[in-house]
């Protein structure tokens, strides 16, 4: 544990003085119980050292295999140290088709309490995954956790990452020369491990922790901008979060609060419209250095209950898209989309004032797992917010969404590949046509002469590796007249010729398809003749 500057010391002296208060033959006061009930899921009573976070991650990783995976971040500190985050879902290694909550510590690395708080919530919901309301979150979602994204900003007990630049200022959207924001855009590997996180999850919810002050925030950070397009959502989630921590938290957008530029909220929510805030809690008593009980225990209960609600509408259909399909068992589904993003103006080499440009590239992955290939995949919509940031400045507000289809690509176990393209809003499901990745078959229909009255049979022959199984149905001029099922890619369907008109008839034998092979079809015809 680390030997914190001023405040702990103080918190825990005081403890100790009501302890001592409840000697016998003394009244015990109502203190001792207070600090008693306020205890952390790990039990801590003192900030960590990054290498203690490490040790927790490693832990639970170990300790809970099926529910928790450890990840490191592509890209390594200026000072040469790797990130590392959780992911914590119920069968966690086939988890990728579930929305995440992305929740993240320490952009600021002397704000030690939003690394505890975002740290101790993990550790709450992996030793607690039991509980119903867990259990119920982790069946339907994943909680991505990067407890410090500015490692050495913690070790050296600064705002800034190593180079002096805050990384929250550093976010490539809506970028601008001013707060310590970098050479420019994404120009620190803190902040662009971030953008790998937020483009490859999915996180249809996105918290970033912070302190000193009573507030969760949203999009946008500029008033030019105006108001973001799912403002009323923005701000009930904002205002169910502030709830929790107390009547004197307030939610409002982040321009409301003071104006800033490339900061992760506003990337988060105009790349993918994943609904995103920036979390701020605070003692009454506004910390001299760091002080472990007003911030950390005293906060964590409100906190937990904060965050659970984030966790909540990050699982809850109606807060994101649903994509559908059939694809064969083992098949990896990738959903990508490219677009171009823009900074704030800013001075140019030449002395010109103007914005530039980054290309923006989306890219999540699952795997399909059930026998029957089956897939359900909770993602963000692919209908995104029209940017007021362009490529002639600031043009707010901005009240529309871009139609942007998502690409979504699937490579079979046997190497067969299917692309097809989705466009999917908020609250919707979609099913997706990926035909292509399974198996082709070829239907053959033979239809012996009905005499008009009595039954016939068709007999189906469905080619393919592996042989087909699976439903066939027999259509004659439209009109389903029978079904059947296919034994080793072979069926015999009889069918009731009695309602046939003596002639030639069109004749429809359709394969409805299986996981591993896809559907087709064949029209021959069907000859009744006179009794």
């Amino acid at each position: 544990m680390r030997t914190t500057k001023r405040g702990t010391a103080r918190w825990l002296a005081a403890l100790v003085g009501v302890v001592a208060l409840t000697a016998p033959g003394l009244v015990a006061g109502t203190s001792v119980a207070t600090a008693e009930e306020a205890s952390l899921p790990s039990g801590n009573t003192d900030f960590r050292t990054w290498d203690d976070y490490v040790a927790e991650m490693d832990r639970l990783a170990a300790e809970h295999p099926d529910l928790v995976e450890k990840f490191v971040m592509p890209e390594k500190t200026t000072q040469g140290r790797e990130v590392y985050g959780l992911v914590i879902s119920s069968d966690v290694a086939t988890a990728d088709d579930k929305p995440a909550f992305v929740d993240v510590g320490l952009h600021h690395g002397n704000e030690w309490a939003s690394a505890e708080l975002t740290m101790e919530y993990a550790i709450e919901v992996v030793e607690n995954a039991d509980s119903p309301t867990y259990a119920s979150l982790l069946d339907d979602a994943r909680l991505v956790v990067v407890p410090v994204v500015n490692v050495d900003g913690l070790i050296a007990d600064t705002r800034q990452v190593a180079t002096g630049v805050d990384m929250n200022r550093n976010y490539g959207f809506g970028w601008a020369n001013r707060s310590r924001p970098g050479t420019g855009p994404w120009s620190e590997p803190e902040t662009r491990n971030m953008r790998w996180l937020l483009s490859t999850s999915q996180g249809t919810v996105f918290n970033t922790q912070h302190t000193c002050i009573k507030v969760v925030l949203y999009p946008p950070l500029l008033k030019a901008a105006g108001p973001a397009q799912d403002t009323p959502r923005l701000h009930a989630l904002a205002a169910d979060v502030a709830a929790s921590y107390g009547p004197d938290y307030s939610a409002l957008a982040s321009a409301d609060d003071y104006e800033t530029n490339g900061e992760a909220i506003d990337y988060a929510y105009y790349a993918t419209r994943g609904l995103s805030i920036t979390t701020e809690t605070c003692p009454d008593v506004r910390p001299r250095g760091h002080e472990f009980g007003p911030e950390v225990l005293d906060v964590y209960d409100n906190h937990a209950e904060a965050m659970t609600k984030a966790f909540t509408t990050a699982a809850d259909p109606a807060e994101h898209a649903t994509i559908t399909g059939v694809a064969p068992k083992g098949s990896k589904l990738t959903l990508t989309k490219d677009f171009t993003m823009w900074t704030s103006p800013y001075e140019q080499a030449d002395g010109t004032v103007a914005p530039t440009s980054f290309e923006e590239h989306l890219e999540s992955s699952m795997t399909v797992t059930a026998d029957d290939g089956t897939f359900s995949w909770g993602v963000n919509s692919s209908y995104r917010p029209v940017p007021a940031y362009t490529e002639n400045g600031v043009e707010g507000p901005q009240t529309e969404y871009l139609t942007e289809p998502y690409t979504l690509t699937c490579e079979s176990p046997t190497g067969r590949t299917a692309s097809t393209t989705v466009n999917v809003d908020v609250g919707e499901s979609v099913e997706a046509a990926l035909d292509a990745c399974r198996e082709p078959t070829t239907v053959k229909a033979t239809a012996l002469p009905a005499v008009f009255g009595l039954d016939t049979v068709v007999l189906a022959h469905v080619q393919g590796k592996p042989k087909p199984d699976g439903e066939i149905v027999v259509e004659v001029d439209g009109r389903e007249i029978g079904d059947g099922t296919l034994f080793k890619g072979r069926a015999a369907v009889r069918i009731d010729a009695s309602t046939l008109s003596r002639g030639r008839h069109e004749l429809t034998v359709t394969y409805a398809g299986s996981p591993t092979s896809a559907p087709s079809s064949t029209t021959t015809k069907l000859l009744v003749l006179r009794k």
